[in-house]
């Protein structure tokens, strides 16, 4: 079994990244192989609207678009996390969103469909309700299934600080727990 978390942080080793981390060493605690993906590590376009991938199944742009999508393929369960920009998703996460989610409608949503999804919003203050809608909407579009404790809402602004909440970090390592638990449901039904 493996998870992913998808970090849409575009400040390595941020808040975001390390509350990933809590959550993906909880799925490792209970048997999944994790990964950190940084979607500002890949080579990323944004979309344009075309709408060429619903006859080509594949994306105009010429970038880490595919690769991307790929590595989500391949894992049984995506935990998306992203710090709170103006009350939505970073520039980098949208992106990530709008190849990703057109790249599965395009091709069926074959790729998604039953994957186990969860997502980590932070925020310094305000705003992480509303990111964390944005990509648990991107995950219901695609057909994931989101666990129990599938939302997970964490405080933070200084890079480490989302580590003094307690809250926060207790929600993320039951998120990944979950995760894991929920993909064994899914794979045995």
């Amino acid at each position: 079994m493996r998870i992913v978390g998808v970090s849409g942080s575009p400040r390595v080793g941020g808040n975001t990244d390390l509350i990933l981390q809590e959550a993906l060493e909880a799925a490792k605690a209970e048997g999944a192989d994790v990964n950190l993906i940084r979607v500002s590590d890949y080579h990323l376009l944004p979309c344009n609207g075309c709408m060429i991938c619903f006859s080509t199944k594949k994306c105009v742009n010429e970038d880490d678009g595919e690769n991307l999508y790929q590595e989500i393929v391949k894992a049984d369960g995506v935990i998306m996390g992203s710090p709170s920009y103006f009350q939505g998703v970073t520039a980098q996460m949208k992106i990530f969103i709008d190849r990703v989610g057109f790249l599965a409608l395009a091709r069926g949503r074959k790729d998604f469909v039953e994957k186990v999804g969860g997502v980590i919003g932070v925020a310094r203050r305000s705003g992480v309700s509303s990111t964390c809608n944005q990509m648990v909407t991107f995950m219901t579009a695609v057909g994931m299934i989101i666990p129990s404790g599938g939302r997970v809402f964490a405080i933070g602004r200084e890079k480490g600080e989302v580590a003094k909440d307690q809250e926060g970090m207790d929600s993320a390592r039951h998120l990944g727990k979950m995760m894991v638990r929920t993909i064994v449901v899914v794979d045995g039904l």
